[in-house]
């Protein structure tokens, strides 16, 4: 039975956990702690992490939380600003909701939990929100966040490093920055070109797809004609990656060490780069070793590399991982994650179940 939607929008499906999959999580995590204790010194990581000032960590975890709370304001504004107005409270359930898959599946499945969220209406007062508006508020987000992690990343690069900044850290930066240009520039060129792709095929499925991406790109250029909402959204943005750099320097000197600001954002924002597209569930193992390996390299005082990744990603993932997933099953959204029950009929299940 349809429920109204377009087809589009009721063939995404949900996002499903599988308990395997939580398993191989906690496999993963338990190898990446200890391939990173056995790099370093065990016993020394566990006296600095003894030793670290409460404070100070403290200090650490409410500016990680901040992030988010200036996240959620942000991912309603980008909403209202395509015509959806949502509560704060519900806005931020949703993001966090999103999250909270992204920790726990690779490649940020998270905004399809997101999208799968907003297009079921919950209430007369709160409608479906269409795919093609959600899908274009997230990549709002991306293009905002990759300019302000490209932005920062490089005035702490060269802060920290001046003209050693590594090369491969440059090409980075140019290909970063020329992606938000193919970006923009599809912005201009693609409404143009669809109404000469629709001459190419009458296929209903082909016009479409081409409906689809125009109703996608005017909600992208929404943004631009909001003045009053476009500075807030990019001091937000600014805000919210520093935080992450705030945490790790935060951290350091909880632990009793010493690491200039600049090293401490150019570390923490290189990070994010190499975790734009996380290849394990909440890019397990691949962030802990960046880290590492660039603390190793920028440390000029002697501490416990592994104790400040230990102690940041404590921050950064697993609080986090609780806390999200915590409000994702109050919010309700539980049962879009909860894997679906068999239909197969009893007496075909014993079957097989004798045969095998």
């Amino acid at each position: 039975m349809s429920n109204g939607l377009p087809a589009s929008e009721r063939a995404l499906p949900a996002i499903r956990l599988q308990r395997s999959r939580l398993i191989w999580l906690g496999v993963l995590a338990v190898l990446t702690v200890a391939l990173l204790l056995a790099l370093g010194d065990a016993g020394a990581a566990w006296q600095a992490v003894k030793r670290a000032d409460p404070r100070l960590i403290g200090l650490a975890l409410v500016v990680h939380y901040s992030g988010f709370a200036v996240r959620g304001y942000r991912w309603q504004r980008l909403l209202a600003v395509s015509g959806h107005r949502l509560s704060y409270r519900y806005a931020a359930s949703v993001l966090l909701g999103g999250w909270f898959v992204s920790a726990l599946l690779p490649a940020r499945l998270g905004d399809a939990f997101r999208v799968a969220v907003l297009r079921l209406p919950s209430s007369a007062q709160r409608p479906s929100v269409p795919v093609a508006d959600s899908l274009g508020v997230i990549l709002l987000e991306r293009a905002l966040d990759i300019s302000a992690i490209l932005v920062l990343s490089a005035g702490f690069g060269y802060a920290a490093l001046g003209a050693r900044l590594p090369r491969w850290l440059l090409m980075t930066y140019l290909v970063t920055l020329g992606i938000l240009a193919l970006f923009a520039l599809a912005l201009l060129l693609v409404p143009a070109l669809i109404d000469r792709l629709k001459r190419w095929s009458g296929h209903r499925l082909w016009h479409a797809g081409l409906d689809f991406a125009r109703q996608l790109i005017a909600g992208l250029h929404t943004l631009p004609r909001r003045p009053g909402t476009g500075p807030l959204v990019v001091v937000a943005s600014l805000y919210i990656w520093l935080c992450d750099a705030a945490v790790l320097w935060l951290v350091i000197a909880g632990l009793g060490a010493r690491l200039p600001f600049a090293e401490a954002g150019f570390v923490a924002l290189t990070v994010d780069i190499f975790a734009a597209v996380p290849l394990t569930p909440g890019g397990m193992g691949q962030v802990e070793a960046v880290y590492a390996a660039l603390l190793a390299l920028l440390a000029a005082a002697p501490f416990s590399v592994a104790a400040a990744v230990l102690v940041t990603r404590a921050i950064t993932y697993w609080s986090f991982l609780l806390f999200s997933g915590a409000v994702t099953f109050a919010a309700g959204f539980g049962s879009l994650l909860a894997p679906q029950p068999s239909t197969e009929p009893a007496s075909d299940l014993a079957q097989r179940g004798g045969g095998s």
